[in-house]
């Protein structure tokens, strides 16, 4: 149970299609993603939901990367937000908070652990 907020504005995408998977149980996932890149979801909520919001002007131009988004939420929610930089809702830089942040990882396709818990900061009230 908790919320964890990933913030991907400030990321750099290479060409081609970069996949997120996300899973959540009891809990809140918030992605934010610039509207420079195009977003692809295919996920699904068990007793919850699986959103994407588009706030502002979020068309991408034909050659931008593309994220693919999956995942399932069970009693909770995930939701995909692709802001305009005039419109921004969320600052900063990645953050998170997931009651003991020792559990969470954020892995490569190759299986590198890229970030563990003890690296993700509170997130603000």
């Amino acid at each position: 149970m908790g919320n964890v907020e990933i913030d991907l504005r400030s990321a750099h995408l290479g060409a081609g299609v970069s996949e997120m998977e996300v899973n959540c149980l009891m809990g809140n996932i918030e992605i934010t993603i610039p509207p420079e890149v195009r977003v692809l979801c295919d996920g699904h909520g068990l007793l919850g939901s699986f959103d994407v919001e588009r706030i502002g002007n979020t068309t991408p131009p034909p050659d931008a990367p593309t994220i693919r988004v999956t995942g399932t939420a069970y009693l909770g929610a995930i939701t995909v937000t692709v802001v305009d930089s005039q419109r921004s809702r969320v600052g900063g830089k990645a953050q998170g908070w997931m009651g003991d942040s020792q559990g969470l990882r954020v892995v490569s396709k190759a299986g590198q652990a890229l970030s563990t818990g003890s690296d993700i900061q509170p997130a603000r009230p």
